[in-house]
């Protein structure tokens, strides 16, 4: 039984150091990302996904000399809705694009929790 103690704990060493691979270039210097508050939303429907995994939103916006882009889906929120207090949280560059990765606030109304996420990201 004591045998078993230390390889237990070896494994959970070994899992426990195995991390995914950072994004090339990323940074956490989000201020190159478009702010929140210029971000404009539009109810879209994804014509490749049925409803309502389809269904969510798509949000644009022209920034730094840059036109971004993003959707979600399988939703009733709009992430910019105050309540999320959404807000850039990293950046990263990958492949000629630009990414930016938004969070906030986790709201849970009815019974539904919802914790946003938004990513928008430059063209090629």
């Amino acid at each position: 039984m004591i045998g078993l103690v230390p390889n237990f704990f070896a494994l959970l060493s070994a899992l426990g150091s195995q991390q995914s691979p950072a994004p090339a270039a990323q940074t956490t210097d989000t201020g190159q990302c478009p702010a929140t508050r210029d971000i404009r939303s539009e109810p879209y429907t994804d014509p490749d996904i049925p409803s309502p995994f389809g269904d969510g939103y798509q949000y644009t916006v022209t920034a730094n000399g840059k036109t971004w882009m993003g959707q979600t889906a399988g939703t009733d929120d709009d992430y910019l809705d105050k309540k999320y207090e959404l807000q850039p949280e990293q950046i990263h560059e990958r492949d000629g694009r630009i990414y930016c990765d938004y969070g906030g606030k986790t709201v849970n109304e009815n019974g539904v929790t919802s914790t946003p996420y938004l990513r928008l990201s430059t063209p090629k």
